[in-house]
């Protein structure tokens, strides 16, 4: 009698989602970590201008919906509330708190494009069950996120809770690019790992772990930045740079392992890979470790200038989020290589490859 496996039998096989269904996840999802990547740019340009504590409650900001334009529609005695319920800084300033409200709406609006994503994601949960759990996964921690971010708001800017905010948002983003990948998997069939150096996923892999080290030294960096602007109240910016710790040199010279790394691997791509998926994420990381580099210089030499840092926490965040697509896809190829090696060897050996499961 001939076995017939049931991943393969086509009456219990799982449909692929159609064109439509895909196209409708793969924009949701990508329009989703693109808003991520502005909230993170907007968050940075927040906690650069100091407009953190521009809104001094959460959700509300001074205690409406649409926050004030003039501090003559505020009560009186609005300091003094404020100041009682513990906040540091009650003091009204238009700027800073329009600012932090367009954060806070950007906030708003990722949570409701990533709740589309959930929706779209559905047509996958039996084909590709890992493409609906990531974009869960990343819908449930925006809320933590949101969370987060009032606890911000009631530690009064404390730098490590800023610091957490700004690395889930990493995590969240990793997650939605994981779906990404995972859910254009079909895609890949060109990436083919024999065209590649021998080395070249242990290096990426190191270059990811260096890259993941170095974000966490800069954040600690910024922790440092922010003590020093507070406590110069935000002048004197040409000071902030000679006060800095030890950790800021470190994090500088650095750069240069995570240049050398991450210039093979796109060297190596570049020389040895016909995919067009790689040869175009390769040349995006090129482009983002030089903005890096450039803007890196600038905070160095001019002083700490208003625009770097945000600039400079939105590039190291591309190069994170590059550097994870490329490792993903690369581990995709390994499977399939491994994949298809299998299947040759059992056709060769005379095996039944009904037997195998569904390489879809």
């Amino acid at each position: 009698m001939r076995l017939v496996s049931r991943e393969c039998s086509p009456s219990v096989q799982p449909v692929r989602p159609s064109q439509s269904d895909q196209r409708r996840f793969w924009w949701c999802a990508a329009i989703t970590v693109t808003t991520i990547f502005s909230l993170i740019l907007v968050g940075g340009i927040v906690r650069a201008t100091g407009a953190g504590m521009g809104c001094p409650d959460w959700p509300t900001c001074f205690g409406q919906w649409i926050p004030p334009t003039s501090e003559s529609q505020l009560p009186d005695d609005y300091q003094r509330i404020y100041a009682e319920r513990g906040y540091a800084e009650t003091g009204f300033n238009v700027r800073k708190t329009w600012t932090e409200y367009l954060n806070r709406l950007l906030g708003v609006f990722t949570g409701l494009t990533i709740f589309a994503t959930v929706l779209f994601s559905l047509p996958y949960r039996r084909r590709e069950p890992r493409v609906f759990w990531f974009a869960l996964s990343g819908f449930l921690l925006v809320g933590v996120q949101g969370w987060l971010g009032s606890r911000v708001v009631a530690t009064n800017l404390h730098p490590g809770m800023i610091t957490i905010h700004m690395l889930l948002a990493q995590v969240i983003v990793g997650i939605l690019i994981a779906a990404l990948v995972r859910s254009a998997r079909h895609r890949y069939r060109d990436v083919r790992m024999d065209r590649l150096p021998r080395h070249f996923y242990p290096v990426m892999t190191i270059a990811m772990v260096a890259g993941l080290l170095q974000l966490v030294m800069g954040t600690q960096v910024r922790e440092a930045v922010d003590l020093i602007a507070h406590s110069s109240n935000y002048v004197n910016r040409h000071l902030w740079i000679e006060n800095l710790p030890l950790i800021f040199a470190i994090h500088k010279y650095y750069a240069i392992v995570l240049v050398l790394l991450n210039g093979w691997l796109v060297i190596a791509v570049l020389n040895h890979s016909q995919s067009a998926i790689l040869r175009r994420l390769c040349i995006a990381l090129a482009a983002f470790l030089a903005g890096t580099i450039a803007i890196g210089m600038s905070m160095d030499r001019l002083h700490l200038p208003l625009f770097s840092q945000p600039l400079h926490l939105l590039l190291a965040s591309l190069i994170f989020g590059t550097q994870l697509a490329i490792l993903l896809i690369i581990r995709q190829a390994m499977q399939d290589d491994w994949h298809r090696s299998a299947a040759d060897t059992t056709a060769h050996g005379g095996d039944r490859q009904d037997l195998l499961p569904d390489r879809g």
